[in-house]
């Protein structure tokens, strides 16, 4: 889950935690993460530490290493907080990535090759989504609502293929465990795709067809598909709340091109070259089987279409006035205010 949704800013976050003591939210460039960051000066671990360990093994991966730099050139900051089993949070106004803790203590975490290496797959996923901000932003402000829902699909699914790319060239180089955790978690099944295909075809990592394999496999797990549309969703009705306007989102629709362009990995290999039609087609990638978000969807997009005048929803706006012709008034003086 992307927390990155949630309706709040990271100083939201830290004042929280005012109470518990935990008001100072230590961050660090990613810079600095990379020259090493040192323990506590009574010789303690510190989260510094433990996500300047978690870069390096990134750093060695051939396509994690240009996200890092443009993420470093853009002067991003990474800190470690207690998000409550949420994967990570973006705040793009401060160029703040917050992972994780799990509630563990520097020193836990340092110990701790599992709770470590999904640090590492989640900072990766972080990683890309930056990247994939840079060059998309959010959707919602070009995009109808209803095509919002698979554009995140696919950079929801393309942030799970990028930590198993990463992943399986550490594999190949000095770092195992990562790809061994992987098999293991929730995207296991992806994990046996990408090397299944691999298998058969050891060509698939260069030419994109291994991390195509495991995109398809995302949208085999109902799960997925279902958590990833519903942090859509809520991120929609949040859209809605903040703004006045009838209808705060775009009118563009989604396009094989757009969603192709998602793919293209740091060495400007597509994954996806050839298959944004089907994408958009086959009801493996756009159908909507869970029936609580069905009905979420079907009601935002009632919301987008109708007047709502104290409480009471109108489909035609110009009876909305006649019935509440106060409605008229008050445009009628924003309109004059505006002029003035």
């Amino acid at each position: 889950m992307k927390s990155k949704w949630a309706p709040k800013t990271t100083y939201d976050l830290v004042a929280e935690k005012m109470g518990d003591g935990h008001g100072k939210l230590d961050r660090w460039t990613i810079n600095d993460l990379l020259a090493g960051v040192r323990g506590s000066e009574k010789g303690l671990c510190s989260y510094g530490e433990v996500l300047s360990t978690c870069m390096g093994l990134i750093n060695q991966s051939a396509t994690a290493r240009p996200m890092i730099q443009e993420a470093m050139s853009q002067k991003w900051k990474i800190a470690l907080f207690d998000l409550k089993g949420g994967d990570y949070w973006i705040d793009v106004e401060e160029k703040l990535v917050l992972l994780d803790s799990n509630t563990l203590t520097p020193s836990a975490l340092d110990r701790s090759v599992y709770f470590k290496n999904m640090i590492i797959v989640t900072l990766i996923k972080a990683l890309r989504d930056i990247w994939q901000e840079k060059r998309h932003g959010g959707f919602d402000e070009n995009y109808k609502a209803e095509h919002v829902m698979t554009l995140e699909r696919v950079r929801a699914a393309d942030c799970d293929v990028l930590s198993l790319i990463v992943a399986w060239e550490l594999r190949s180089g000095s770092y195992g465990d990562l790809w061994r955790h992987l098999i293991g978690s929730e995207n296991g099944d992806m994990a046996m795709a990408f090397s299944s295909y691999l298998e058969r075809n050891p060509a698939g990592q260069f030419n994109g067809q291994a991390a195509a394999a495991a995109f398809r496999q995302w949208f085999r797990c109902e799960t997925r598909v279902n958590t990833c549309d519903h942090n859509t969703l809520e991120y929609l009705d949040d859209v809605m709340k903040e703004t006045q306007d009838q209808n705060p989102f775009g009118m563009k629709k989604a396009t094989p091109t757009g969603i192709e362009i998602l793919s293209c990995l740091p060495d400007r290999t597509a994954y996806l070259q050839g298959q944004g039609s089907e994408i958009l087609a086959d009801p493996l990638y756009c159908g909507m089987e869970d029936p609580i978000n069905q009905s979420h969807l079907f009601h935002i997009l009632y919301d987008l279409e109708a007047t709502i005048v104290e409480n009471v929803p109108f489909r035609d706006a110009r009876l909305a006035r006649r019935i509440f012709p106060s409605l008229e008034s008050s445009a009628t003086a924003r309109e004059s205010s505006k002029a003035e």
